[in-house]
Order: C-alpha cells, then structure tokens, then sequence
C-alpha cells in the first residue's frame, strides 16, 4: 500500500510541473496576436529619428528585425520620455521599447532586457560657447549629474577633483547651467540631444566610458531569444558595412 502512494505521489507532481511548463509555454509573446507593437522614444539622432510616423535608425532597424524572426507584423508609436515608454511595457500597450535605454539604468529590474544594440558616450552640457569636452581643466564650480549618466560617473576621468550634485529632472539640470549655478552638466547622449538649445550646448566628454543600450520587455518576456536574434543579425550587419563588406 506504502508502494502505491508513493507511485501516485510520483505521477501527482510530475502532472502538477507538466501543467506548470504547459501553462509557460502558453504565455503569449505579443499581446496581439501576429503583431509585434513596439514603443519608440523618438530622439531625431542616430539612433531613433521620426520620418512620417515610421522610425529610421538603429532601433526601428532593430525593432524590424525582430517582427521578421518572429514572423509578426510590426506597429510603432512615438513615446515622449523615457518614463512613459516603461508605463507603457507594463500595461501591455507596447511588446517591446527602445529609448537609447543603458543597462545600468536601475528602472530595468522590472523589466526583461535584449543583448546590447548600440553604445553611446556621456556628453558635457556647458553655457553657449563653452566648449569644455572634459572635466580636467574644471577648477572650480559644481558639476551636475544626471540620474541617467550617474552609474558611469567613476569610470569619468578627473570625476574625484570636482563637487558634484545629482539631478534627476533634465529641466533643472539645464536652467542651472544656463544661470550660473553650476558649471556643466554630465549627461546621456540622448539627454544631450534633448537639453541642447538657445541657452546651453553639448560636447561629447574625451575619453567617454560608453553605455550599452538595450531592447526593453515586459518581465519574463518570450519575446528575449527572438529579439537577441535580431540584435546579433544587426550587428553582424553594421560590422560588414564598417570593413566595406
């Protein structure tokens, strides 16, 4: 009888991970069915530029790739910020985000990330017609850092001979620099972009440390070996370009 409870026991649990692993496998990789929707934080760089509502660039190229492995039909929507493209991974709206979104950004633990796409440098953020590239002729002054820059701020040369204050609003950062309050500011590349204008200018920081940027899914996402995939196939293409392949 002892035999026989253990053989039920035995055959229970192995129905009980069999439906486990049948319940994971059933998870849908796009919340619509045949349709990768991907959400795009439109920067006008290299990266992300909005041409008639279709992304050109390194992540619409990345973004199409993918839909082509897995065999769905693409859909884009521009997103404002950062902020709002992570919203909108968590509420289904969008199967997959691009943002010039780096690894070290501490939002993405919620999130499943793809291989690196592309890297991109920090950037000094000065008062018109300062061109200062780097922070070894800083003497005096207050450095701001932006949250985003902020995981690679020691790897920065000369970053221990100067005070330094952390912003996490872009706005702020700017208004500052423009009057006088701190010196530059230390910066993404796409928050460079976005800060540049009338009052303010960027140069790209010598001797930058690069950040990786990744693809961004929802947590668990079926969607990872496909678009790791079209990330590999990218950079097998833009390397054969560069060597005149």
């Amino acid at each position: 009888m002892k035999r026989l409870k253990t053989v039920i026991l035995i055959i229970s649990l192995a129905a009980l991970f069999s439906g486990c692993t049948a319940e994971a496998e059933d998870v849908p990789a796009t919340s619509e069915a045949g349709i990768l929707k991907v959400g795009i934080v439109n920067g006008n760089d290299r990266f992300t530029s909005d041409s008639a509502g279709s992304p050109t660039g390194a992540e619409g190229d990345v973004a199409r790739l993918a839909a082509g492995e897995g065999g769905y039909a693409v859909q884009f929507e521009f997103c404002d910020n950062t902020g709002d493209l992570l919203k909108g991974i968590q509420e289904g709206r969008f199967d997959l985000g691009f943002g010039r979104i780096a690894e070290t950004d501490k939002r993405l633990d919620d999130f499943t990330v793809s291989a690196g796409y592309g890297k991109g440098s920090l950037f000094l953020v000065t008062p018109r017609n300062n061109y200062m590239d780097c922070l070894t002729i800083m003497q005096t002054g207050t450095l701001g850092v932006s949250a985003q820059a902020e995981p690679l701020e020691d790897e920065v040369e000369g970053i221990g001979n100067v005070v330094t204050e952390t912003y996490t609003n872009g706005k702020q950062l700017r208004d500052d620099i423009a009057s006088g309050k701190i010196i530059a500011g230390l910066v993404s590349e796409r928050e460079a972009v976005l800060l540049a204008g009338d009052s303010v200018q960027a140069q790209e920081l010598i001797s930058s440390p690069k950040e990786t940027y990744v693809a961004v899914m929802p947590k668990g996402s079926p969607l990872l070996e496909t678009v790791n995939a079209a990330v590999s196939k990218y950079r097998i293409s833009k390397d054969n370009n560069s060597t005149g392949e």
